[in-house]
């Protein structure tokens, strides 16, 4: 194998825990070659913040072997020759910061100047007057409508909480328009991982390794991509409901704990 590509909530960490076997699993790889990657939906959060995070899990990263669907989100839309364009962004910081430094004109405010993009991410503040400003940018502004993520929740402090999928939905009914999607289901991200982390366009896909903890975004990315894909059960999906999951979504190997991937290959 080449590459190991993890995601990170349900496998490397839950909350503010780091998982049993996380730390010793992704040294095992380091030592024996194998490139490292840390690849998330998540764009509440930048790729330095995501380093100091995997730091304080005991797990030592250096930037280029993080990817999250709001760096990827700009990437995309650079490769699209849509650099500097004025975007209104739904999300955290971590989104914001990503899209401005990327040359992004961001807009955050309920009310504001025509935009370009409409661009959703999670939100813990998200809005009855956020929904409506976006609304107006695609109905009478034709802005285009981004998704970096559709995850519909997430597990936090015992309890599930809506993901940004939900506020996408919110803007997709208001609009009547379907968001363009950046994050993992897509293999937009996984494309920019592997880049950043050096491996060959000529890499043969089954040495990439893709795992996860969700099956409709993690395993069905990996799937789509060509890569060997394995599913840990620490996250929201059991055993059985990976063993029964449709062929765009089911993994190539289940494991309970991260301390049996090493031994897989």
């Amino acid at each position: 194998m080449k590459a190991v590509i993890f995601d990170m909530d349900g496998v490397i960490h839950r909350g503010e825990q780091v998982m049993h076997g996380a730390v010793e699993c992704v040294e095992t790889l380091k030592k024996s070659g194998v490139k490292v990657g840390f690849l998330t939906n998540n764009a509440v959060r930048t790729r330095e913040e995501i380093v100091a995070r995997l730091a304080g899990f005991g797990i030592g990263a250096e930037i280029s072997q993080t990817m999250n669907s709001g760096e990827a989100t700009a990437r995309h839309l650079i490769a699209r020759g849509m650099d500097g364009s004025r975007v209104y962004a739904i999300g955290g910081d971590g989104l914001s910061v990503t899209l401005t430094r990327a040359g992004f004109d961001v807009d955050r405010d309920d009310e504001g100047e025509k935009c370009d993009f409409v661009i959703i991410g999670w939100d813990r503040n998200f809005t009855f007057p956020k929904i409506v400003r976006a609304q107006h940018e695609i109905l009478v502004n034709n802005a285009e409508l981004i998704a970096t993520n559709r995850d519909p929740m997430f597990p936090a402090q015992g309890r599930l909480l809506p993901g940004a999928g939900a506020m996408v939905a919110a803007v997709e009914t208001a609009s009547g328009k379907i968001a363009e999607l950046i994050g993992k289901p897509k293999t937009i991200s996984l494309d920019y991982m592997l880049d950043d982390l050096g491996i060959e366009k000529n890499t043969s896909k089954r040495e990439i390794i893709v795992v996860g903890d969700r099956l409709d975004t993690d395993i069905a990315c990996g799937v789509a991509y060509g890569a060997t894909t394995v599913l840990v059960t620490t996250g929201i999906t059991s055993r059985e409901m990976a063993e029964n999951a449709p062929a765009e979504m089911k993994p190539d190997y289940i494991i309970d704990s991260l301390m049996e991937l090493p031994g897989l290959f």
